[in-house]
C-alpha cells in the first residue's frame, strides 16, 4: 500500500510538471503573438498622449541629453500604413514601447545619418512591413523643429555584425530591423536621403559606446536575472498550493492562488520575450 501511494503521489507531481510546462511554452507563444502588440499599442498610446503637446509647444528635444525612454519624434510612412512615436534608445525595453533611436547618430532632420531601429516582430511589429518599401517613397519624421521628408534610397539584408550598416551619406536616414527567426545573423537596412532642409544640430551626444544590446543583436540584460527570480515566486507558490488545499480545501486555494500565478505568469512571459534579440 505503501509503493502504491508512493507512485500515485510521484505521478500527481509529474502531472502537475507537465501541465505547468505546457502552461508555460503555450502561454509563452499566446503572449508573444497577442499580449506584446497589445502592450505596444498602450505604450504608444501614452507616448503620443505626451508628445503631441511637446511638439505643439516645440519643447521635445532636439539636443542631448536625453534621457533613455523619451519621445523624440513620430515617423510616418504611408505606403506601409506606418506611424509611430519613436524613442531615445535601442534596447529591448525601449523597443517594447516601439520605434527607437540609435543613441549618438544625428537626430532625424539634422546633418549625419540617423538611425532608427524597430521590430520585426513581436511589441507591434512595427518595422515588420519596411521590406516592402521601394525606391522613391517617401517617409515623413516629425520632430520639434517641423516635418522632415526622406526618399527611399534603397533596402538591403546585411550581417548583424557589418557596421556598415549604420553608416550611410551624410543627411541620411537608416531604418533597420531584424529579417526574422530563420536569419537570425542578418538584419534589414532601408537608406533614405534627406529632402526637405536641413535644421541645425542641437548638443551632441558624449562619450557614446554602443553595445551590441542598442545594435539589436541581443534582448534585454535584465531579463534573465527577473526571469529566474519570478520563476523561483512560481514555483514556490506552485509548491505551497499543494498543502494549502488540504488545509482550506481546493476552492478557497485556487481563488486565492489564480490572481498571484497569472501575476507570476505574466511576469515570467514578459522577461523571457525581452530576452529575444530586440529587433527580432
Amino acid at each position: 500500500m505503501k509503493t502504491l501511494s508512493i507512485t500515485h503521489e510521484m505521478r500527481q507531481k509529474v502531472r502537475w510538471g507537465s501541465g505547468v510546462l505546457l502552461v508555460l511554452i503555450l502561454g509563452l507563444f499566446v503572449y508573444a503573438k497577442v499580449f506584446t502588440p497589445m502592450s505596444e499599442d498602450r505604450a504608444q498610446a501614452l507616448l503620443e498622449k505626451g508628445f503631441a503637446p511637446a511638439l505643439l509647444n516645440g519643447v521635445a528635444p532636439v539636443g542631448y541629453p536625453i534621457e533613455s525612454g523619451t519621445p523624440i519624434a513620430i515617423i510616418e510612412i504611408d505606403d506601409i500604413n506606418l506611424r509611430r512615436v519613436v524613442v531615445e534608445g535601442t534596447k529591448a525595453e525601449d523597443l517594447s514601447k516601439g520605434p527607437g533611436h540609435l543613441v549618438g547618430s544625428a537626430l532625424p532632420g539634422q546633418p549625419g545619418t540617423s538611425a532608427i531601429l524597430g521590430r520585426s516582430s513581436r511589441y507591434g511589429s512595427a518595422f515588420s512591413r519596411i521590406d516592402e518599401l521601394k525606391s522613391g517613397q517617401e517617409i515623413a519624421v516629425t520632430t520639434a523643429q517641423g516635418v522632415h521628408t526622406y526618399e527611399v534610397v534603397d533596402s538591403t539584408v546585411r550581417s548583424a555584425n557589418d557596421s556598415a550598416a549604420f553608416t550611410g551619406e551624410r543627411n541620411m536616414l537608416l531604418l533597420v530591423t531584424g529579417v526574422g527567426g530563420a536569419s537570425p545573423d542578418q538584419r534589414l537596412v532601408v537608406r533614405a536621403l534627406l529632402t526637405s532642409p536641413v535644421f541645425p544640430a542641437g548638443a551632441a551626444a558624449t562619450e557614446v559606446q554602443t553595445t551590441t544590446a542598442e545594435l539589436g543583436l541581443e534582448g534585454s540584460t535584465q531579463s534573465p536575472m527577473q526571469l529566474a527570480i519570478w520563476l523561483f515566486l512560481l514555483f514556490s507558490l506552485l509548491i505551497s498550493l499543494i498543502p494549502l488545499t488540504e488545509k482550506i480545501g481546493k476552492r478557497v486555494a485556487w481563488l486565492i492562488a489564480i490572481p498571484l500565478l497569472a501575476v507570476a505568469l505574466f511576469q515570467v512571459w514578459q522577461h523571457a520575450t525581452l530576452m529575444y534579440p530586440s529587433i527580432g
